[in-house]
């Protein structure tokens, strides 16, 4: 399974119309859009263009409205555990982390999803793909304390636009893709364990 990764669009719509005419776009699977959208409904019409799934959370610039928008069209996942084929794919979007957060532990308790793939705005801390402009890994404990308990096979975020990168966390891939407002974007390909870091220009 091959997902396109992008996150931090910051209403650029432009560079997502780019991106999806590229051959990355035409042969991945999935799209996982780690918040930061900031826009209206032309995101959603782009991304409905292409006739993949699409598995979006909110970052923390996006308000309710957008949420929304994404809700309508079947793609946000914010708080959910949604199957797609081998996997579950989880949602932790950034306008209400710990209440996401409390709700998808309490769905994960009732059952046994299998092998995960979250998808979160923010980062889990790991000094690699949250390092800030400063120098200072931003990421959130509490994502890497569930990474250790829950042991997903993948988890991408976007939030920090410096630091694109990947890394592991035990045996946790973790991508952050960079903004696509300046062009950055992910290949994952999940069965291999290996992310291909790109960019439009």
């Amino acid at each position: 399974m091959l997902i396109l990764h992008i996150s931090d669009l910051h209403c650029e719509t432009y560079m997502l119309e780019r991106l999806l005419s590229t051959d990355d776009a035409k042969r991945a699977d999935i799209i996982a859009f780690t918040g930061d959208a900031e826009c209206n409904g032309e995101t959603v019409d782009l991304l409905q263009s292409i006739n993949k799934p699409v598995f979006f959370v909110p970052g923390n610039m996006d308000d309710i409205a957008v949420a929304k928008i994404f809700d309508r069209a079947g793609m946000n996942i914010d708080g959910k555990v949604i199957r797609q084929a081998d996997y579950a794919f989880v949602g932790l979007g950034g306008i209400s982390f710990i209440s996401s957060l409390e709700t998808v532990k309490e769905k994960l308790s009732k059952e046994k999803p299998g092998k995960l793939i979250v998808l979160s705005h923010h980062p889990p801390r790991n000094g690699v793909t949250d390092k800030a402009r400063i120098g200072v890994s931003a990421g959130l404990v509490e994502l890497r304390n569930f990474i250790q308990e829950y042991k997903p096979v993948l988890h991408l975020h976007g939030h920090i636009h410096e630091s694109p990168s990947y890394t592991f966390i035990g045996d946790t891939l973790v991508v952050n893709p960079g903004p696509l407002k300046r062009g950055r974007y992910a290949i994952i390909d999940v069965e291999a364990r290996k992310a291909y870091l790109n960019t439009l220009y």
